[in-house]
């Protein structure tokens, strides 16, 4: 019970921080900001997303350090985010600049790097946030990080991180300590990196049962963050900015249901269905592109424009989709479900035995048969009730 006044105290200084960074959106929505931000309110999904699920984690599992560590996450980019916000409105939204907007830049401009830093320490904890030798280096490591990478970009002179209109007012020290001081965090940060992935790897690998789903869990999660991470500062473009901060939310959404085993078992049928859908779709979309230019290249002496060929290879996807979908499920089963690919098999060939099979016996024989087959079950029996 005595987690209670902590969770309310850290959850009610996060909604403060969200209301308040929700008001200077507001205010200065029109203020020009630079590029290099990404979208307005970006930050606010993160706050929002672990704020909500740390606090239901710890509420359940208050002994498990994975809550804490989403809750003060979710306080650290509500943080990050009213600072943000509020130094947009303090010094480009307004004539005259109020006090401590040069101050909310600098601490928005380094905040972050206590946000993202949290995650190495997260993946080293999870799922039982127990702590023994190595989860312990690994989460000393995960803090030194954060500090170096914290202490970089809060001396960095220049355009500040993320308030790019105005320079950073405390540098303290000179361009070459800066420097020194980001080549170390580097140094330190890939090898981290790499590790935390390669016990996660080793530890799915000798895990079973509840384990190896609460691995799935993060990976299937994990995944879009380090594909849409990178290719959001690389390509130009909202879309991909707004997917990559999207796709931050499945990760305390997945450590959640880790964590708390609600809909555990349901990452497997979500992973067959990515890969089947996800594959189809590429299908269909490179037969298209394919299509349009195939068919507007033949039908250009006759037809002057490209609708003919747009609409051919319209209806040509539409009437290949099903079948390919059925040939990519069957590929995906045979490769990564390859037991359920085979009961379905042992299914379908009892089936069709049964429709030929008018032996009692012969028959109870088959079932058994494609019980053990399908089931493996430790024993097993049929029990025929005698017609009155």
């Amino acid at each position: 019970m005595t987690h209670r006044p902590i969770v309310g105290l850290l959850t009610g200084l996060a909604i403060l921080c969200l209301a308040l960074a929700l008001v200077f959106v507001g205010l200065s929505f029109a203020a020009p900001i630079p590029d290099s931000w990404g979208f307005r309110g970006f930050g606010l999904i993160n706050a929002f997303a672990f704020t909500t699920i740390g606090v239901i984690v710890v509420t359940r599992r208050p002994s498990n350090v994975i809550g804490w560590l989403l809750l003060a996450d979710g306080l650290v980019w509500c943080i990050t985010e009213l600072a943000i916000e509020y130094s947009v409105y303090a010094v480009v939204g307004r004539p005259d600049p109020l006090p401590y907007g040069l101050f909310a830049a600098w601490l928005c401009s380094w905040t972050w790097t206590v946000g993202v830093g949290v995650y190495p320490i997260l993946l080293a904890l999870f799922p039982d946030g127990r702590m023994d030798r190595t989860r312990r280096a690994f989460t000393a490591v995960g803090i030194l990080v954060g500090a170096l990478l914290a202490l970089e970009f809060a001396v960095r002179p220049g355009p500040l991180q993320l308030a790019a209109f105005v320079d950073n007012p405390f540098t303290p020290v000179p361009q070459s300590m800066v420097d020194v001081i980001g080549a170390a965090s580097l140094a330190i940060t890939f090898p981290l990196g790499i590790a935390v992935v390669g016990r996660i790897v080793q530890r799915f690998r000798r895990s079973a049962g509840i384990e190896r789903e609460q691995i799935k869990w993060l990976a299937f999660a994990a995944l879009p963050i380090l594909i849409l991470g990178p290719l959001s500062s690389f390509v130009p473009g909202k879309p991909i900015q707004i997917l990559s901060a999207i796709s931050q939310v499945g990760l305390p959404t997945a450590v959640a249901i880790a964590v708390l085993r609600y809909r555990l078992y349901d990452i497997d049928v979500l992973i067959n269905r990515t890969l089947v859908y996800g594959a189809t779709t590429a299908g269909i979309a490179v037969g298209f592109f394919a299509g349009v230019i195939v068919f507007q290249a033949l039908l250009s002496p006759i037809t002057s424009g490209s609708e003919v060929a747009v609409a051919i290879s319209t209806l040509a996807s539409v009437a290949l989709f099903q079948p390919l979908r059925g040939r990519v499920q069957r590929a995906v089963d045979h490769r990564f479900y390859r037991s359920r690919y085979d009961a379905a098999r042992t299914v379908d060939a009892f089936s069709v035995r049964l429709r030929d099979q008018v032996a009692l016996e012969a028959v109870r024989e088959d079932l058994l048969g494609a019980v053990r087959e399908t089931v493996q079950p430790a024993h097993a029996s049929v029990w025929l009730r005698e017609r009155p």
